[in-house]
């Protein structure tokens, strides 16, 4: 009799575990749209048999657990792929916004005012004493310097959208790990009473997704179902407790923000994703005014001359004298904010002065200057006495003219290669440039087994100069030293490594272009002489006097107003198209010398447009190429882990017809008992 209520505790089982399944079923079919959602299995399993009446009785089935279909591993390639992707995506975004701005090669772009600028000038060659002409020039002059300054603003505020939009990345950061901790904390809860929280991993999960779109975070599930969160080496989520990244200054006084570790003033490394996307399109650069590294062009020079008045004749002193203010003049000719310095050795360091731009002490202190007798000048102890001697600003482009008759250490005391090199490492560190006016009997060899002063301003990327040219010569020389000084400072201006950094980066290419262009027709224009006889003076200045001339920082000289006093004439002669002739002509200088590179105005702009055009479409190829693989990998884990309604219609039909079945054996059994109880006779009694 036992046995056969056991078949009723067999059937019920079956109606238990099948009506589970059904409401799993029925879950699964109504998140069917529900974003993240994990499908859902009733696992069944074997009841326990038992033993009865001398044997092993069968008691059904029971749910093990309800457990989600899930693969890790899919997960993991899913989200490194959505990781890449909200970092092409980031790029690509960036650089259709920087295309916009450029506007090339459209009509309106900046190639187009530049072109009309230079024609401006061509006009005034044919006509050289028209005031008309002239104020054609000037309105184009106008016209270029509103474009560039305007297309600055532009950029800036681009620079300025994108930095607020990183700020916004990390509060979703923060707002997604504070989420994931308080999960944490309700998993926990939820698995302490024995209960399945798999609507909550489901949560979790969905906002693990959503954070590998913003930094490369590593994942850690523990035992208890608890998850950790690592970004950069540093747990933003370890178990309940969360920590914060905050938007913080990048650099003294710059209003660009990076991400650091709340609490600790730590820049965390957010690895790839949106943040660093974004970061990168806006320059990891300092955001403060003037900052070289987001644009400003570079036209510092801190110049020192390193004077050997150890046995140096009075005819090579009376020559420096005589001549060192040419040079000065062409640095402000090439409008180069330069400072002086003056070093005088023999045995060793005599004076180090500084002047900064008082040529007049400048040019008083080499006038005091006479030979020593001291042998055996040091040039060792000069550069140490530079390595000691901070630049007048930060960053300046740092020069040095040593002025000797001698070899490196002095006749008769060889130096060594191995101090040569010491020499250079110091130099190169300190970032000083070193060119020598000496012999050319010192250029390759000084003394018996010396290396010659080549040696110097080779590793040093210097230049060599004659110091015995004649003294009628002598003002061209030091002319030539400016011009070279001012070379190498464009230089380093139109010279703008490959970067990930885009729009610091086009910054930097853009201002080269501007400033470049303006300081060379501030140089004609100044050579020249105005309709009144007066000495011409610049075309363009800056707006604000302490910045170079930039995208945002020049406009057309107040003096300029005045047209008689735009230069077209080298001389007062009638005719006389000289200067105008030379400024339309700059658009085919080959004015824009890199490191790598010569190219005219005109090529160098058309090398920024393909560049910038290059990166675009990079950055949109790799950005679809990304989210194809993410489609992908999603299509993958869906298979797995999404609900298909076809699936859960079998399961519904399958569960359904189980359940039937099992209300079917009850009905059995309950009738045999009821013939077994009723037909008897056992009623009767």
């Amino acid at each position: 009799m036992a046995i056969n209520f056991i078949g009723l505790d067999t059937a019920v089982s079956g109606m238990h575990s099948n009506q589970k399944s059904l409401e799993v079923t029925g879950h699964n079919i109504s998140n069917i749209g529900t974003p993240g959602y994990t499908r859902q299995q009733a696992v069944l399993q074997t009841a326990q048999t038992r033993y009865v009446a001398n044997s092993w009785v069968e008691m059904g089935a029971s749910v093990q657990e309800i457990r989600q279909v899930r693969h890790l591993f899919l997960d993991n390639i899913y989200r490194s792929e959505m990781n890449g992707y909200g970092y092409w995506e980031a790029r690509s975004n960036s650089i259709k916004d920087l295309e916009a701005i450029l506007g090339e090669p459209m009509l309106d772009g900046l190639q187009s005012t530049l072109n009309e600028f230079w024609n401006a000038w061509q006009e005034l060659a044919k006509s050289p004493d028209s005031l008309t002409i002239r104020a054609l020039v000037r309105q184009r002059g106008e016209s270029l310097v509103h474009h560039m300054n305007h297309m600055g603003a532009q950029i800036n505020k681009l620079q300025d959208d994108i930095n607020t939009e990183i700020m916004k990345r990390i509060d979703e950061v923060n707002q997604i790990t504070t989420n994931i901790a308080k999960l944490n904390g309700m998993i926990a809860r939820a698995e302490i009473a024995n209960n399945k929280a798999n609507d909550y991993y489901d949560q979790r999960n969905h906002l693990v997704d959503q954070l590998s779109k913003l930094v490369k975070a590593e994942v850690r599930e523990n035992p208890d179902g608890q998850m950790d969160i690592i970004v950069g080496g540093y747990y933003l989520v370890s178990k309940a407790q969360q920590t914060n990244i905050v938007a913080s200054q990048n650099a003294a006084l710059s209003h660009f923000v990076t991400p650091k570790v709340e609490g600790l003033d730590m820049e965390i490394n957010v690895g790839e994703g949106a943040i660093k996307g974004l970061m990168e399109a806006r320059g990891q650069v300092s955001g403060a005014k003037g900052s070289y590294d987001n644009g400003t062009p570079n036209t510092t020079a801190d110049v020192t001359f390193a004077i050997d008045i150890s046995n140096i004749s009075a005819e090579q002193l009376d020559n420096l004298k005589s001549n060192a203010l040419s040079y000065i003049q062409q640095m402000e000719a090439q409008g180069l904010n330069y400072n002086l310095r003056l070093i005088t050795y023999d045995g060793g360091v005599v004076t180090n002065e500084n002047f900064n731009k008082d040529q007049s002490g400048f040019l008083d202190a080499l006038e005091g200057l006479s030979a020593t007798g001291v042998g055996g000048a040091n040039f060792g102890q000069v550069v140490s006495e530079l390595a000691n001697t901070k630049p007048f600003l930060p960053d300046a482009n740092r020069y040095v003219f040593t002025y000797t008759a001698e070899s490196i250490n002095g006749d008769g005391i060889t130096a060594t290669q191995e101090q040569v090199s010491q020499y250079i490492s110091t130099l190169q560190a300190n970032n000083l440039k070193v060119s020598v006016i000496t012999s050319p009997l010192q250029f390759e060899n000084g003394d018996p087994l010396e290396p010659g002063w080549n040696a110097i301003t080779s590793g040093t990327g210097g230049l060599l100069y004659d110091i015995d040219t004649p003294a009628e010569d002598m003002a061209n020389l030091f002319t030539q030293m400016g011009i070279d000084t001012a070379t190498d400072v464009n230089k380093g201006i139109v010279t703008v490594d490959e970067s990930l950094d885009i729009i610091s980066s086009v910054k930097k290419m853009l201002n080269g272009v501007i400033n470049v262009v303006a300081r060379e027709v501030n140089r004609l224009q100044m050579s020249g002489i105005t309709l009144t006889g007066a000495n011409g003076g610049p075309f363009f200045e800056p707006i604000e006097a302490s910045i170079p001339m930039e995208m945002g920082n020049i406009r057309v000289a107040v003096s300029a107003s005045d047209l008689n006093n735009i230069v077209a004439s080298q001389t007062d002669a009638n005719g006389d198209n000289t200067i105008a002739l030379a400024v339309a002509h700059l658009r085919n200088e080959d004015l824009m010398k890199g490191y790598t590179q010569i190219l005219s105005i005109d090529d160098y702009y058309q090398n920024i447009i393909l560049r910038v055009g290059n990166l675009g479409y990079s950055a949109e190829q790799t950005a679809i190429s990304q989210l194809t693989l993410v489609n992908a990998a999603d299509n993958d884990r869906q298979s797995i882990m999404g609900v298909s309604l076809d699936e859960e219609m079998s399961n519904m039909i399958k569960f359904k017809y189980a359940y039937n079945a099992a209300t079917k054996t009850i009905g059995i059994i309950n009738e045999m008992l009821d013939t077994l109880i009723h037909r008897t006779g056992l009623a009767g009694r």
